[in-house]
């Protein structure tokens, strides 16, 4: 309140702001009738000055101003937790986050406490800048709580606490970190230097074995390793091919001993290129003139191979019509105006030779700084190391790599790049001296040659490819041969072979040759290989195969007849005989029947047989190799008079000396006779059938015996009708839209070939067929524009010149679905050591039908076999025995009445273990209110593993619990439960929660709302007047 109040009452006053880099002050409020006033809506972490101006009945007085500018910030939240990352027998880590809210203030440090047990007292260790400390000259076996407080201009947060920790040595069994080795392989040129470093862990520090293969590493001045307290460095320098290989390693300390899964793998630096282009390509492209025509395609390889454009045989170069971009792993190619002699093969062209003893590939990355202007172009120059002066190889240079050619084999070069912008050329960019040497070496021999097929003049040579190509693909294979009665090596092919195999031609017969062969890459022509041994040019001549159809002729009681046709493979020489063996059925003892030298004929009558005795029998043909396969005669023939059975069509004389014991007619599929007449004599049989109709046609058969036997003869009738119903009628397929029919043509044509077929449908509700198609030509038919989800009954008439048949009809209606999609999005919802638990969403579509349920399938690290683990009717499931440790991978597929739809699977695998997280809460606000006589609940959800220990406190004191205040906590929530809330439930309430992994606390606040309580006194009076028409009475709050 200003001393000199201008003779007048101070009615009101002014509160202005201004932020502090601004000279203008705005107006907060200008009728505050109390001496304070909160300035709300500032923002946060700005300086601001404050002046008030009191008002009386005259005006507006002077400012009162403050003198400092004033931050609009308060003291830090505390950081979500406190962590414990690492114990030893005299110190302890600590490790924290950012607060949430730095209060609006920059952060200045953060002050670490420590509190032993059995003490209250919290003992100042130190303050530090960053977010993590290591407390030392602790007493060993003693525990400690430690806590963090944040502090910044506005002050100390509220202190966050570390769980209790027990002083004492850590033991941890070893582990390595190979997560910086990508797929556990190291790739490098013959020549580099490797180095691999790899993290270990372990408490004690553990001892470090490496190999190579499976021997102990042999440690030399250019390959050993070195162990540090924190990892393990394997050195490798100037490697060459034969350090390719595995390397594994071990650790052990007093808790155990670890190796990797896999060993780490060195291999060449060096892949071939590939061409990956769009198969729209691999046809002819045809284009009308004028058109603009791409080609695009993605090279790989290693180094970055070096790309060219051919037609024919001319190399292509960008022009303003013809366009060529050429990036590191990719090329489009593009004509902006095409011609009739544009038409014709183009050819892209990708190597990747490095350096070679002519030529190399220079790349580099442009500056990282441009002088201020666009880069133009780069000049490259080129000196041998042994020569002082410096020549261009390119002056404008577009891109940054080039091919520099006409190298010196031999030489060494120094190589240096200066980048060109519009003010000058920029400082050059040096290589390391670099030898004009091929990168690869001839390849090593093949393996020896053998010989698979040979005849008089030629023969086939196969051999192995060799053990290593040298770096360079192998280009031709050179086969060369020598007489076995000459010195002289003598080449085979004139032609190029790549192929592993070789025909050999213009051979002499008779003679003996062996054979060698070379491989040959860019860098030349290998060592010959082994050679083989000597093989004689020759017809080659085999054994004849098995004669043919081997019969029974005719039969006696002391004889059997038999017959064959010759071989249809005679081996390559002329067949010279047959021969005949017999055996009794039981006895695997055979007897030659036929002469010595063998039967030229195909045929042979074996005597002196027993009378009813049956017999196995085999025939094999013979030429100049000798016996070939024999062929057996089906069954085993008896030694019997054969009875010839009865004919229908007798001689007239015969007719009066044969007696017919038994006549019959009957159908073919033993359909009834019963509408039919027969009549017999002993010489003719008539049947007669009246009023016939279509299922009267088919075939009458007629059969006729007597004492040696029987005969049958049939009549095919045929009568013209309408034809039969189709048969087989099946459902081939059902989606959500349409069905597919199949059938099978009437056994009962109606005398008339089939025209068309009439394929007809009608919902299940409706008794009505509609007509689908009155004029189908095949035995199957797709229904469509089905209603989804209905249910159809279908059937089908076959039609000919005599009309429509008899229909077939489904038996079963047929529901209008499919399966369904794959469900949706599938959820992790929980991990332990034993179990997980999954939710997916509901699929898309249902494909028309009701989803029944869903199939949870896992499949085990290491293993391809899928096994169903749980089959629910809800979007969650949980999945149990699962075995701790080990890596599981998820998917699930919705099942409805039509089948099961495909699966979808979970992103990630999951890995058997129980989580571990700290506590946190999931609050939407942290306020509550509730009238006065009212039950109150406050749901309070969280998280954290393991479950977390709940504690409330109400006014900073463990909050008393009673039948009408209690507090109940599950897996995921705590509950407070308030019953007739009255005004003593007012105020805050702290809830921590507490699991191994940290806590978390939170402040909630309840208000009761009732009506007021009385005024607080005592009632001040501060002026009285005489007036007693009027009293004033002022009340002030002291």
């Amino acid at each position: 309140m200003p001393l000199v109040d201008g003779g007048s009452r101070i009615t009101n006053y002014i509160v202005e702001k201004r932020e502090s880099t601004r000279k203008a002050y705005s107006t907060v409020t200008t009728n505050c009738q109390k001496c304070s006033f909160k300035v709300p809506n500032l923002a946060e972490g700005c300086e601001y000055y404050f002046r008030v101006l009191a008002e009386n009945e005259y005006g507006i007085g002077e400012p009162a101003e403050t003198t400092e500018p004033v931050k609009a910030s308060e003291a830090p939240s505390p950081p979500e937790s406190l962590n414990i990352m690492d114990v030893t027998r005299n110190s302890v880590s600590l490790a924290w986050p950012k607060p949430e809210h730095d209060g609006g203030s920059k952060i200045t440090g953060y002050v670490i406490e420590a509190q032993r047990k059995g003490t209250n007292q919290w003992a100042h260790i130190t303050t530090v800048k960053t977010l993590d400390c290591v407390v030392k000259n602790l007493t060993e076996n003693e525990e400690y709580t430690f806590q963090v407080m944040a502090v910044n201009s506005a002050g100390r947060s509220a202190p966050r606490e570390s769980r209790p920790v027990i002083i004492k040595e850590q033991t941890m069994l070893p582990e390595f970190d190979l997560r910086a080795l990508y797929q556990k392989t190291v790739i490098a040129k013959a020549g580099d230097n490797i180095k691999i470093e790899i993290p270990v862990l372990g408490r004690p520090r553990p001892a470090v074995t490496w190999k190579k293969e499976d021997q102990i590493l042999k440690q030399t001045q250019r390959v050993n390793y070195e162990n540090t307290a924190t990892a393990t460095i394997l050195t490798i320098n100037e490697c060459i091919r034969s350090d390719s290989g595995q390397y594994p390693l071990s650790a052990k300390n007093i808790v155990g001993e670890v190796k990797p899964s896999d060993a780490i793998t060195c291999r060449d630096d060096i892949e071939a290129p590939r061409i990956k282009v769009d198969a729209k390509y691999k046809d002819t492209i045809v284009l009308k003139a004028g058109e603009v025509f791409r080609l695009e395609a993605d090279v790989s390889g290693r180094p970055p191979p070096t790309m060219t454009w051919t037609k024919g045989e001319k190399e292509l170069e960008d022009t303003a019509k013809l366009e060529i971009k050429i990036a590191d792993f990719s090329t489009i190619l593009i004509n902006k105006d095409s011609s009739r002699r544009d038409g014709g093969a183009y050819t892209l062209t990708a190597t990747n030779p490095g350096v070679t003893a002519e030529k190399c590939v220079l790349s580099w990355l442009p500056p990282l700084d441009d002088g201020g202007a666009k880069i133009d172009h780069y000049v490259v120059e080129k000196r041998e190391t042994s020569r002082l002066a410096w020549t261009s190889v390119g002056a404008e240079v577009p891109v940054t790599k080039l091919k520099v050619t006409k190298l010196l084999k031999g030489n060494e070069y120094v190589f240096r790049v200066m980048a060109v912008n519009k003010y000058g050329v920029g400082e050059p960019l040096e290589s390391e001296p670099i030898l004009a040497v091929n990168p690869y070496v001839p390849p090593d021999p093949p393996k020896t040659p053998e010989v698979t097929a040979i005849t008089k003049d030629s023969m086939v040579v196969c051999w192995g490819h060799p053990d290593s190509d040298g770096g360079s693909p192998i280009t031709n294979y050179i086969v060369e041969r020598r007489d076995k009665t000459g010195l002289r090596w003598v080449k085979c092919n004139k032609r190029v072979v790549t192929d592993l195999r070789f025909k050999v031609s213009g051979l002499t017969e008779g003679h003996e040759y062996e054979y060698r062969v070379m491989a040959e890459n860019a860098a030349g022509v290998s060592e010959p290989s082994p050679t083989s041994p000597f093989y004689k040019a020759c017809d080659t001549v085999f054994k004849p195969g098995p004669p043919g159809n081997p019969r029974v002729l005719d039969s006696s009681k002391s004889s059997i007849t038999i017959a064959w046709n010759k071989p249809i493979y005679d081996g390559g020489s002329e067949i010279t005989g047959y021969m005949v063996e017999i055996a009794l059925p039981e006895e695997d003892e055979w007897k030659i029947v036929t002469p010595p030298m063998g039967l030229k004929a195909t045929s042979f009558t074996i005597t002196d047989l027993k009378e009813n005795q049956e017999y196995k029998i085999r025939i094999y043909a013979m030429n100049s190799e000798g016996l070939g396969e024999p062929a057996l005669v089906p069954g085993t023939p008896k030694a019997e008079e054969r009875m010839l059975p009865p004919e229908i069509e007798l001689d007239a004389e015969l007719r009066k000396v044969v007696t017919i014991r038994a006549l019959k007619w009957t159908r073919e599929h033993g359909e009834s006779l019963d509408r039919a007449s027969i009549e017999s004599t002993s010489s003719y049989t008539l049947l007669i059938v009246e009023n016939v109709n279509r299922f009267d046609s088919g075939k009458y058969i007629l059969t006729i015996e007597n004492s040696s036997g029987s005969k049958t003869a049939f009549v095919n009738v045929r009568v013209l009708d309408t034809p039969g119903a189709p048969q087989d009628l099946k459902i081939k397929e059902v989606t959500k839209s349409s069905v597919t029919l199949t059938w099978e043509p009437p056994l009962i044509d109606g005398g008339s070939k089939i025209k068309n077929y009439i394929v007809e449908k009608r919902e299940s509700t409706r008794k009505a067929y509609s007509t689908v198609n009155a004029n189908c030509h095949k035995t199957s038919w797709k229904v469509d524009s089905l209603q989804e989800g209905c249910n159809y009954y279908f059937r089908v008439l076959a039609e000919n010149e005599y009309g429509i048949g008899l229909p077939v009809e489904t038996s079963e209606s047929i529901k209008v679905s499919e399966r369904p999609l794959p469900p949706g999005k599938i959820t992790l919802l929980d991990v332990t050591r034993n179990s997980v638990t999954l939710s997916w969403e509901k699929p898309e579509h249902d494909g028309g039908s009701r989803i029944l349920g869903y199939i949870v399938e896992m499949q085990s690290k290491g293993s391809e076999k899928w096994s169903t683990c749980a089959t629910v009717k809800v979007t969650e499931a949980t999945i149990t025995g699962l075995i701790q440790g080990e890596e599981y991978t998820f998917r699930v597929s919705a099942q409805n009445e039509k089948g099961i739809s495909d699966p979808r699977q979970l992103g990630i695998p999951v890995i058997a273990k129980d989580l571990v997280i700290p506590p946190a809460f999931k609050l939407l606000f942290t306020t509550f209110s509730v009238l006065a006589g009212e039950d109150l609940k406050v749901d309070v959800p969280f998280v954290g593993r393991p479950k977390p220990a709940v504690s409330w406190h109400k006014d900073n004191v463990a909050l008393r619990q009673t039948t009408r205040v209690n507090a109940e906590s599950s897996e995921n929530n705590t509950v407070l439960t308030i019953k007739e809330a009255c005004k003593e439930d007012v105020g805050s309430y702290l809830v921590k929660l507490t699991n191994s992994a940290g806590e978390a606390t939170e402040t909630l606040n309840i208000v009761v709302l009732d009506k007021p309580g009385p005024p607080t006194g005592p009632v001040k009076v501060d002026e009285v007047t005489a007036d007693k028409r009027r009293k004033t009475a002022f009340y002030g709050l002291k």
